[in-house]
């Protein structure tokens, strides 16, 4: 473990080039986490996400691609989107393409989408009221089926969890599954709508309710390490990521 921490400390000596948040930042953070917890076995209740079993043996990668249900749309069409985290039952050939090809059997797949301090994009580009939350849970729902054991959580500090945007909304309104579910529905009706083949039917919009959905906080992960000198290390590395991108304490 000590040798990549030790490595991203030397990049970031006093006299380094490289400005700080292109280290400590959301993406190394969240990857850091999703590698040592497979290999310390953290289980996923003890970090918050409401399913059965642990990190360990779970196949993982960060940005990657994955599928939209609009995506051969004519009317307001969406490509693919690029998860943070995607963890479970997948292939991906980065040689070829970044695509997540989602197991034909697959009994687990889930995005985590990190943040430390840029909020939720409230719409997809061609889409208003289309938030990111609900675009991925889309693309969860289109790329799974009915048995697979389907997530989408959030993770971010801890001192973000309440705090209100200027527009007045809040992570927890925007990662509610109510809401989401019927933004999907809007959208599907959009597609629908637009003179296009009725692909998009009750079982996608099934799908994405069976999907379970929430937010976590970076504190709570890095708590959930009971090796000390892990913690240490995960912790030392998030305090600094909150240091550098200015976020309270």
């Amino acid at each position: 473990m000590k040798g990549l921490f030790k490595i991203i400390e030397e990049i970031n000596a006093s006299d380094s080039k490289v400005k700080p948040t292109e280290i400590y930042n959301e993406g190394w953070m969240t990857s850091l986490l999703m590698h040592y917890s497979v290999i310390e076995n953290i289980p996923f209740s003890t970090i918050g996400i409401d399913i059965d079993g642990n990190f360990a043996n779970n196949n993982w990668t960060s940005e990657g691609l994955i599928s939209s249900p609009f995506i051969t749309a004519k009317a307001k069409r969406e490509g693919y989107t690029h998860p943070d985290i995607a963890i479970g039952d997948f292939k991906v050939d980065y040689s070829v393409s970044g695509k997540l090809n989602v197991n034909e059997d697959a009994k687990l797949f889930g995005i985590i989408e990190a943040k430390m301090k840029s909020p939720l994009s409230n719409r997809t580009s061609n889409v208003k009221d289309f938030n990111q939350a609900s675009r991925s849970v889309a693309c969860i729902a289109n790329n799974t089926k009915n048995d697979c054991v389907t997530f989408f959580y959030v993770v971010l500090p801890i001192t973000y969890l309440n705090k209100e945007k200027r527009d007045g909304t809040t992570i927890i309104g925007i990662v509610n599954h109510d809401s989401i579910l019927e933004q999907i529905k809007v959208r599907v009706k959009t597609h629908n709508n637009a003179n296009e083949s009725d692909f998009l039917n009750d079982e996608l919009l099934e799908r994405a309710r069976k999907c379970k959905i929430g937010l976590i906080s970076y504190e709570q992960w890095i708590l959930a390490f009971k090796d000390k000198e892990c913690y240490n290390e995960l912790n030392d590395f998030y305090v600094k990521c909150l240091k550098y991108n200015k976020i309270p304490n």
